[in-house]
């Protein structure tokens, strides 16, 4: 799947952990970018009240994203939407059934670098020359290589240095999810669900990046699974704006958009990993399995993804400037909490 994207964003800020009660510790935590001095005291029995910074995500914004990952909310069923909404949620389900549900091509930068992954003796300058044929995306690729997220102190206008700072094996990944939002950005419509994504993808990737020993995986690999976790968001997001756009220029409503997801999110996960073939790495090892193979990877597939989501919804909490839980499954609750505080500080601090 994704055997592509080395790593983008640089050494985690890490502040030192604030002191917790110890039956807090390991389960419950509160986002903070103020000094221990500056926490009032401990009182027995009750976890310690810290001033929530500044969130970087809205309450809308929030609300929107905790929908598209609660895994235990049952589908609303057609009859609850609007005339408009029941067909475009029908219309995606009828093509899934029919495997007529079209995956967007990527890019042609994304398969020009796909290629050039693959070729031991690549330099900078290989990558540079596919990236100058996309003004936009070179435009972009200097905006992420200057962001908060990989913690330089100075800004570059040199597009190799910019390559060089954001990893070859990350352009990849990378590309593709910038060419989604360009693509959805280009119409009227969804322009703040489209952001809001991509603010959560990136900080995912930090995060993942970040617990990489834990995961079991290289951290470009882990920043790569992190990064796409959720990519089929962004498809059906691209998928309502032309809908939209076609008739009568009237948006879908966000009901119907997590209606999608829920109905066909994984399905369209799995079209997305084998179309874009990403590689062989956790992301779509399951898909291009054989199915005796297969068969014997579920169950590490479906905890994988498990643990990844139970992580990316105390992340939004986190960004909302809430409380989150840190006691995941497979993973060291100091850890997650001090990854969780690292991508929320690049976040806002952006």
């Amino acid at each position: 799947m994704l055997s592509i994207l080395k790593r983008l964003f640089g050494f985690f800020s890490r502040s030192k952990p604030l002191p917790r009660p110890a039956m807090y510790r390991s389960t419950y935590r509160t986002v903070s970018t103020i000094p221990a001095a500056e926490v009032t005291a401990n009182i027995p029995g009750e976890e310690q009240v810290i001033d929530q910074p500044e969130p970087v995500l809205t309450s809308e914004a929030v609300s929107f994203l905790q929908a598209l990952l609660d895994d235990k909310a049952l589908p609303l069923g057609l009859q609850s939407l609007t005339s408009r909404d029941r067909t475009f949620v029908s219309n995606n389900i009828r093509r899934m059934n029919q495997n007529n549900f079209e995956i967007p091509m990527l890019p042609h930068a994304a398969i020009c670098i796909q290629q050039l992954l693959s070729d031991p003796k690549v330099q900078a300058a290989d990558f540079i020359d596919v990236i100058k044929e996309d003004p936009t995306l070179s435009v972009e690729l200097l905006r992420v290589a200057n962001s908060s997220f990989l913690g330089f102190a100075y800004p570059t206008l040199d597009l190799q240095q910019a390559i060089t700072r954001i990893g070859f094996t990350q352009l990849h990944g990378l590309v593709t999810m910038l060419a989604l939002r360009s693509r959805i950005l280009q119409g009227a419509f969804f322009q703040n669900e489209v952001e809001w994504v991509m603010e959560m993808s990136l900080s995912m990737a930090k995060l993942c990046q970040h617990l990489a020993p834990e995961l079991e995986m290289k951290p470009e690999e882990a920043f790569t699974v992190g990064l796409l976790n959720h990519i089929e968001y962004l498809v059906v997001l691209s998928e309502a704006s032309q809908f939209s756009a076609e008739n009568d220029r009237i948006a879908v409503s966000r009901e119907a958009i997590t209606e999608t997801i829920r109905l066909l999110g994984n399905s369209i996960h799995e079209l997305i990993a084998k179309s874009w073939g990403f590689g062989n790495t956790e992301w779509t090892r399951l898909v291009t399995k054989t199915d005796g193979e297969r068969n014997l990877e579920v169950s590490n597939a479906v905890e994988l993804s498990n643990r990844l989501d139970k992580l990316q919804r105390a992340l939004v909490s986190a960004l909302g400037g809430n409380k989150y839980i840190t006691d995941t499954a497979g993973f060291d609750a100091r850890n997650v909490g001090d990854a969780i505080d690292a991508a929320v500080a690049s976040s806002a601090s952006k």
